[in-house]
């Protein structure tokens, strides 16, 4: 099937206490697919917004993107509802079209024809009706990581922290606190600190670090660094892809399960929740340990690598694809 002909609708929900790792799945696989972003959006206006930025095309009524004369060939959905996923789903098995459904430790897991969970600990019984993939084999991850993963020995820089701790407000709240633990504890570090998809029109002072903005994605960043701080999220998955040793703190019970099952297999630090003051001491007690600690840090990327390699992005991309041709000879009616 050509790429012109291939049109993905996307369904995946978004914001600032969310966060915008559903969404940006979503664009990873479009870039995988080198389809058009078409997404519609469970989010709030300033988040439509931040979606446009990001590249995205919204579909305004997304129903009327499935019943057009020019359907999807594919609904792919990315949202932790499962009251909402399933409305979608059932919506597009109605107008027969082919549904993915995307998942985080099979939490919020509803049927589709395709069942997708990258996760480190995936959910054990999805029942897709052409099958269905789990374990980081599958991560969704932006298509250019396996570019950062073959360059970091080049890159990487000592001294050199990334803290990444996703999309929303709470940046703004826990930045400033922390770069001045982090380089009270470690004087010499160069701290970059990712905006997110915040506002970064009202970004605060920041004394001890610099803020960075990386709408088309933190590779760079993260084969810079010589240690990243990040959450449980995306980005914890990327470092892991390249190579980059990850002090991690969740800020979700979800998160503390991915995070947790990373440590469990050496891919990471966990310090815990990101919580109070005294978790921010803990990160930046790690982050200093890590870089004073080769050993350590290489023993760390090596596990993260095994664990990720960066490809799934691109096995997924191939059974969206064959999931569009099965719904295009109609088995998805039988």
């Amino acid at each position: 099937m050509s790429v012109r002909s291939l049109r993905i609708l996307f369904r995946a929900a978004a914001g600032p206490r969310l966060g915008f790792g559903h969404l940006v799945r979503c664009r990873s696989l479009a870039r995988a697919l080198g389809v058009e972003p078409l997404v519609s959006l469970r989010a709030t206006v300033r988040t439509r917004g931040a979606a446009v930025d990001l590249g995205c095309r919204l579909a305004d009524d997304g129903t009327s993107a499935l019943q057009s004369a020019d359907r999807p060939c594919v609904l792919v959905v990315d949202d932790p509802s499962a009251e909402h996923a399933e409305a979608w789903v059932n919506r597009a098995r109605r107008l027969g079209v082919p549904v993915a459904t995307v998942h985080d430790l099979g939490l919020g897991y509803i049927p589709s024809d395709l069942g997708i969970d990258g996760s480190v600990r995936p959910h054990r019984h999805m029942r897709g009706r052409t099958g269905d993939l789990r374990g980081p084999a599958y991560a969704m991850l932006d298509p250019a990581i396996v570019q950062w993963r073959d360059r970091r020995s080049d890159l990487h820089e000592p001294d050199r922290v990334l803290v990444a701790l996703g999309g929303g407000q709470h940046v703004f709240t826990l930045a400033g606190r922390l770069s001045a633990t982090v380089a009270l504890a470690r004087p010499r570090v160069r701290l970059r600190i990712a905006t997110g998809f915040t506002d970064t029109n009202q970004l605060p002072a920041l004394p001890h670090g610099e803020w960075v903005a990386a709408p088309n994605g933190l590779g760079d960043e993260l084969a810079r660094a010589a240690v990243a701080l990040v959450a449980g999220g995306v980005t914890l998955y990327e470092a892991c892809a390249i190579g980059t040793p990850t002090v991690a703190t969740a800020l979700t019970s979800a998160q503390g399960l991915t995070i947790r099952a990373m440590a469990d297999a050496g891919a990471t630090y966990d310090v815990g929740a990101a919580a109070n003051i005294s978790t921010l001491d803990r990160m930046a007690g790690a982050v200093s340990h890590l870089l004073d600690d080769g050993r350590a840090q290489a023993r760390m990327a090596a596990a993260g690598r095994a664990l990720v390699d960066g490809r799934g992005i691109f096995r997924v991309a191939d059974r969206i694809r064959a999931l569009a041709a099965w719904g295009r000879e109609g088995r998805h009616a039988a």
